[in-house]
Protein backbone atom coordinates (compact mmCIF):
# COMPACT_ATOMS: atom_id res chain seq x y z
CA UNK A 1 0.00 0.00 0.00
CA UNK A 2 1.03 3.63 -0.34
CA UNK A 3 1.71 4.67 3.22
CA UNK A 4 -0.63 7.28 4.67
CA UNK A 5 2.09 9.91 4.50
CA UNK A 6 5.49 9.17 6.01
CA UNK A 7 4.92 11.36 9.04
CA UNK A 8 1.65 9.68 9.95
CA UNK A 9 3.14 6.20 9.64
CA UNK A 10 6.23 7.06 11.70
CA UNK A 11 4.00 8.49 14.37
CA UNK A 12 1.96 5.30 14.54
CA UNK A 13 5.16 3.31 14.88
CA UNK A 14 6.32 5.63 17.65
CA UNK A 15 3.12 5.02 19.57
CA UNK A 16 3.61 1.30 19.10
CA UNK A 17 7.18 1.29 20.35
CA UNK A 18 6.33 3.19 23.54
CA UNK A 19 4.19 0.28 24.57
CA UNK A 20 0.58 0.92 23.62
CA UNK A 21 -0.84 -2.37 22.42
CA UNK A 22 -3.50 -3.03 19.81
CA UNK A 23 -4.68 -0.90 16.91
CA UNK A 24 -3.24 2.59 16.88
CA UNK A 25 -5.17 5.85 16.64
CA UNK A 26 -2.63 8.50 15.73
CA UNK A 27 -3.02 12.17 16.73
CA UNK A 28 -0.74 14.50 14.78
CA UNK A 29 -2.70 17.74 14.59
CA UNK A 30 -2.00 20.65 16.92
CA UNK A 31 -2.74 24.37 16.94
CA UNK A 32 0.19 24.98 14.57
CA UNK A 33 -0.24 22.34 11.87
CA UNK A 34 -3.93 21.39 11.98
CA UNK A 35 -4.69 23.08 8.64
CA UNK A 36 -1.40 22.23 6.93
CA UNK A 37 -1.32 19.47 4.31
CA UNK A 38 0.20 16.09 5.01
CA UNK A 39 3.09 15.13 2.70
CA UNK A 40 2.16 13.07 -0.35
CA UNK A 41 3.75 9.59 -0.43
CA UNK A 42 6.46 9.29 -3.08
CA UNK A 43 8.88 6.66 -4.37
CA UNK A 44 6.37 4.27 -5.97
CA UNK A 45 6.24 2.79 -9.47
CA UNK A 46 2.78 2.15 -10.89
CA UNK A 47 2.61 -1.35 -12.37
CA UNK A 48 -0.96 -1.97 -13.55
CA UNK A 49 -4.61 -1.54 -12.68
CA UNK A 50 -6.14 -4.28 -10.56
CA UNK A 51 -9.07 -6.18 -12.04
CA UNK A 52 -10.31 -8.04 -8.98
CA UNK A 53 -10.10 -7.68 -5.21
CA UNK A 54 -10.41 -10.38 -2.55
CA UNK A 55 -10.80 -9.58 1.15
CA UNK A 56 -9.52 -12.08 3.72
CA UNK A 57 -9.95 -12.33 7.45
CA UNK A 58 -6.54 -13.25 8.83
CA UNK A 59 -6.01 -14.68 12.31
CA UNK A 60 -2.49 -15.00 13.71
CA UNK A 61 -1.80 -16.70 17.03
CA UNK A 62 1.31 -16.15 19.15
CA UNK A 63 1.44 -19.43 21.07
CA UNK A 64 4.17 -18.12 23.40
CA UNK A 65 2.08 -15.15 24.57
CA UNK A 66 -1.23 -17.02 24.13
CA UNK A 67 -2.52 -14.04 22.15
CA UNK A 68 -4.26 -13.77 18.80
CA UNK A 69 -4.97 -11.00 16.31
CA UNK A 70 -7.86 -10.91 13.87
CA UNK A 71 -7.36 -8.47 11.01
CA UNK A 72 -8.50 -7.97 7.44
CA UNK A 73 -6.25 -8.02 4.40
CA UNK A 74 -7.00 -7.40 0.74
CA UNK A 75 -5.52 -9.14 -2.31
CA UNK A 76 -5.60 -6.93 -5.41
CA UNK A 77 -5.14 -8.91 -8.65
CA UNK A 78 -4.26 -7.66 -12.13
CA UNK A 79 -3.16 -9.48 -15.27
CA UNK A 80 0.45 -9.86 -14.10
CA UNK A 81 0.65 -8.83 -10.45
CA UNK A 82 -1.11 -9.48 -7.17
CA UNK A 83 -0.68 -7.39 -4.04
CA UNK A 84 -1.53 -8.45 -0.47
CA UNK A 85 -1.82 -5.66 2.11
CA UNK A 86 -3.76 -4.77 5.22
CA UNK A 87 -7.26 -3.53 4.51
CA UNK A 88 -7.05 -0.59 6.91
CA UNK A 89 -4.13 0.87 4.95
CA UNK A 90 -5.93 0.21 1.66
CA UNK A 91 -8.96 2.16 2.88
CA UNK A 92 -6.77 5.02 4.09
CA UNK A 93 -5.18 5.26 0.65
CA UNK A 94 -8.57 5.12 -1.05
CA UNK A 95 -9.95 7.92 1.10
CA UNK A 96 -6.92 10.10 0.36
CA UNK A 97 -6.94 9.30 -3.36
CA UNK A 98 -10.53 10.52 -3.65
CA UNK A 99 -9.34 14.02 -2.73
CA UNK A 100 -6.01 13.72 -4.61
CA UNK A 101 -4.12 13.58 -1.31
CA UNK A 102 -5.23 17.08 -0.30
CA UNK A 103 -5.44 16.06 3.36
CA UNK A 104 -4.70 18.24 6.38
CA UNK A 105 -3.17 17.00 9.60
CA UNK A 106 -6.53 17.39 11.31
CA UNK A 107 -8.25 15.34 8.62
CA UNK A 108 -5.44 12.82 8.93
CA UNK A 109 -6.28 12.37 12.60
CA UNK A 110 -9.90 11.66 11.72
CA UNK A 111 -8.96 9.13 9.04
CA UNK A 112 -6.51 7.39 11.35
CA UNK A 113 -9.29 6.99 13.91
CA UNK A 114 -11.54 5.47 11.25
CA UNK A 115 -8.90 3.00 10.00
CA UNK A 116 -6.53 2.16 12.88
CA UNK A 117 -3.57 -0.13 12.24
CA UNK A 118 -1.00 -1.86 14.46
CA UNK A 119 1.76 -0.82 12.04
CA UNK A 120 3.44 -4.24 11.70
CA UNK A 121 1.69 -5.67 8.70
CA UNK A 122 3.78 -6.86 5.73
CA UNK A 123 2.97 -6.09 2.10
CA UNK A 124 3.52 -8.78 -0.54
CA UNK A 125 3.81 -8.02 -4.26
CA UNK A 126 3.74 -11.07 -6.54
CA UNK A 127 4.69 -11.18 -10.21
CA UNK A 128 2.52 -14.12 -11.24
CA UNK A 129 4.40 -14.62 -14.52
CA UNK A 130 7.95 -14.78 -13.18
CA UNK A 131 7.13 -16.00 -9.66
CA UNK A 132 9.11 -13.15 -8.06
CA UNK A 133 7.88 -11.76 -4.74
CA UNK A 134 8.75 -8.35 -3.35
CA UNK A 135 8.04 -8.13 0.39
CA UNK A 136 7.93 -4.96 2.50
CA UNK A 137 8.28 -5.33 6.28
CA UNK A 138 8.09 -2.66 8.99
CA UNK A 139 10.05 -2.71 12.20
CA UNK A 140 9.58 0.37 14.41
CA UNK A 141 11.45 3.09 12.43
CA UNK A 142 13.02 0.76 9.84
CA UNK A 143 11.48 -0.21 6.51
CA UNK A 144 12.85 -3.45 5.01
CA UNK A 145 12.38 -4.88 1.53
CA UNK A 146 13.52 -8.17 0.06
CA UNK A 147 13.07 -10.14 -3.15
CA UNK A 148 12.05 -13.79 -3.07
CA UNK A 149 12.36 -15.83 -6.26
CA UNK A 150 12.27 -19.28 -4.64
CA UNK A 151 8.80 -19.30 -3.06
CA UNK A 152 7.70 -22.56 -4.64
CA UNK A 153 5.16 -24.82 -2.93
CA UNK A 154 5.29 -28.56 -3.67
CA UNK A 155 1.54 -29.02 -3.40
CA UNK A 156 -0.15 -32.38 -3.03
CA UNK A 157 -3.61 -32.14 -4.59
CA UNK A 158 -6.31 -33.97 -2.63
CA UNK A 159 -9.88 -35.01 -3.53
CA UNK A 160 -11.54 -33.25 -0.56
CA UNK A 161 -14.00 -30.45 -1.31
CA UNK A 162 -15.62 -27.59 0.59
CA UNK A 163 -17.33 -24.27 -0.09
CA UNK A 164 -15.73 -20.95 0.84
CA UNK A 165 -17.66 -17.70 0.40
CA UNK A 166 -19.93 -19.44 -2.12
CA UNK A 167 -17.10 -20.89 -4.24
CA UNK A 168 -16.52 -24.63 -4.65
CA UNK A 169 -12.99 -25.42 -3.49
CA UNK A 170 -10.57 -28.32 -3.56
CA UNK A 171 -7.89 -29.17 -1.02
CA UNK A 172 -4.10 -29.13 -1.26
CA UNK A 173 -1.27 -29.52 1.23
CA UNK A 174 2.41 -28.54 1.25
CA UNK A 175 5.30 -27.94 3.63
CA UNK A 176 7.04 -24.63 2.96
CA UNK A 177 10.04 -23.35 4.91
CA UNK A 178 9.23 -25.30 8.03
CA UNK A 179 5.46 -24.82 8.13
CA UNK A 180 2.85 -27.31 6.95
CA UNK A 181 0.01 -25.63 5.04
CA UNK A 182 -3.49 -26.71 4.06
CA UNK A 183 -5.02 -24.66 1.25
CA UNK A 184 -8.47 -24.65 -0.29
CA UNK A 185 -8.44 -23.28 -3.84
CA UNK A 186 -11.21 -22.44 -6.31
CA UNK A 187 -10.74 -23.94 -9.81
CA UNK A 188 -13.44 -21.54 -11.05
CA UNK A 189 -11.08 -18.61 -10.32
CA UNK A 190 -8.02 -19.50 -12.46
CA UNK A 191 -5.54 -17.26 -10.67
CA UNK A 192 -2.36 -19.01 -9.37
CA UNK A 193 -2.11 -16.78 -6.30
CA UNK A 194 -3.48 -16.28 -2.83
CA UNK A 195 -2.90 -14.53 0.48
CA UNK A 196 0.69 -13.92 1.61
CA UNK A 197 3.03 -16.00 -0.68
CA UNK A 198 0.66 -18.89 -1.29
CA UNK A 199 0.78 -19.65 -5.01
CA UNK A 200 1.07 -22.29 -7.69
CA UNK A 201 -2.34 -23.96 -7.50
CA UNK A 202 -4.83 -24.27 -10.39
CA UNK A 203 -7.09 -21.70 -8.80
CA UNK A 204 -7.07 -18.85 -6.29
CA UNK A 205 -6.42 -19.86 -2.67
CA UNK A 206 -9.53 -18.85 -0.73
CA UNK A 207 -8.68 -20.41 2.64
CA UNK A 208 -5.36 -21.47 4.11
CA UNK A 209 -4.12 -22.47 7.55
CA UNK A 210 -1.13 -24.22 9.10
CA UNK A 211 -0.97 -27.38 11.17
CA UNK A 212 0.10 -25.53 14.34
CA UNK A 213 -2.94 -23.25 14.41
CA UNK A 214 -0.87 -20.07 14.16
CA UNK A 215 -2.11 -18.76 10.79
CA UNK A 216 -5.59 -18.79 9.27
CA UNK A 217 -6.57 -16.72 6.21
CA UNK A 218 -10.09 -17.05 4.82
CA UNK A 219 -11.92 -15.18 2.07
CA UNK A 220 -14.85 -13.04 3.22
CA UNK A 221 -15.66 -11.06 0.06
CA UNK A 222 -14.79 -10.83 -3.64
CA UNK A 223 -15.45 -7.92 -5.97
CA UNK A 224 -14.32 -6.08 -9.08
CA UNK A 225 -11.57 -3.55 -8.45
CA UNK A 226 -12.41 0.15 -8.80
CA UNK A 227 -9.48 2.21 -10.12
CA UNK A 228 -6.98 0.45 -7.86
CA UNK A 229 -3.38 0.78 -9.10
CA UNK A 230 -0.93 -1.90 -8.03
CA UNK A 231 2.35 -0.18 -7.14
CA UNK A 232 5.86 -1.14 -6.11
CA UNK A 233 7.79 0.80 -3.49
CA UNK A 234 11.18 1.69 -5.01
CA UNK A 235 12.63 4.15 -2.48
CA UNK A 236 13.00 4.48 1.27
CA UNK A 237 13.69 0.85 2.18
CA UNK A 238 16.69 -1.12 3.40
CA UNK A 239 17.20 -3.83 0.77
CA UNK A 240 18.28 -7.11 2.34
CA UNK A 241 18.09 -10.86 1.95
CA UNK A 242 14.98 -12.60 3.20
CA UNK A 243 16.85 -14.47 5.94
CA UNK A 244 18.33 -11.22 7.27
CA UNK A 245 14.97 -9.48 7.42
CA UNK A 246 13.32 -12.40 9.21
CA UNK A 247 16.18 -12.55 11.72
CA UNK A 248 15.95 -8.81 12.46
CA UNK A 249 12.20 -9.00 12.98
CA UNK A 250 12.49 -11.99 15.29
CA UNK A 251 15.25 -10.41 17.37
CA UNK A 252 13.42 -7.11 17.70
CA UNK A 253 10.13 -8.70 18.73
CA UNK A 254 11.29 -11.58 20.92
CA UNK A 255 14.65 -10.64 22.47
CA UNK A 256 14.63 -8.55 25.69
CA UNK A 257 17.01 -5.93 24.29
CA UNK A 258 16.71 -2.26 23.41
CA UNK A 259 15.77 -1.68 19.79
CA UNK A 260 18.51 -0.10 17.69
CA UNK A 261 17.36 1.42 14.43
CA UNK A 262 19.35 0.84 11.25
CA UNK A 263 18.26 4.31 10.13
CA UNK A 264 19.99 5.99 13.06
CA UNK A 265 16.77 7.00 14.81
CA UNK A 266 16.38 6.22 18.50
CA UNK A 267 13.36 5.22 20.55
CA UNK A 268 12.90 6.79 23.97
CA UNK A 269 10.08 5.69 26.26
CA UNK A 270 8.71 8.24 28.72
CA UNK A 271 5.88 8.43 31.22
CA UNK A 272 3.08 11.01 31.17
CA UNK A 273 5.41 13.59 32.73
CA UNK A 274 8.25 13.12 30.25
CA UNK A 275 10.43 11.08 32.57
CA UNK A 276 12.49 8.33 30.86
CA UNK A 277 11.36 4.74 31.31
CA UNK A 278 13.51 1.63 30.97
CA UNK A 279 13.03 -0.59 27.93
CA UNK A 280 10.78 -3.48 28.99
CA UNK A 281 12.41 -6.89 28.79
CA UNK A 282 9.25 -8.23 27.24
CA UNK A 283 8.43 -10.27 24.17
CA UNK A 284 6.24 -8.55 21.57
CA UNK A 285 3.61 -10.22 19.43
CA UNK A 286 5.41 -12.30 16.81
CA UNK A 287 4.08 -15.05 14.55
CA UNK A 288 6.55 -15.90 11.74
CA UNK A 289 5.36 -17.30 8.42
CA UNK A 290 8.73 -18.92 7.74
CA UNK A 291 10.96 -20.96 10.08
CA UNK A 292 13.78 -21.59 7.60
Amino acid sequence: MKKFAAVLFLASLFLMCIGRAGAQVVHLANSTNANLLLPVPMGYDSLELARLEFIYEQTDVDTVLSQSRDEYYILSVGDVYSYYEDYAGYRLDSACNVVNWIVTYAQGDSLSALYPSNGQRPEVLHNMRTGLFTVNEYNVFDFYQYKDSTARFAWTLLPDTTTVCGYACRKAEATFRGIRWTAWYAPSIPIPAGPWKLNGLPGLVLWAYDDKGTHDMKLTAARKAHEKTICERVKGYFHMKRERVNALLERSRTAPTTYKSLSGLTVTRTDAHGNPLPEPAKRKFHVPFELE
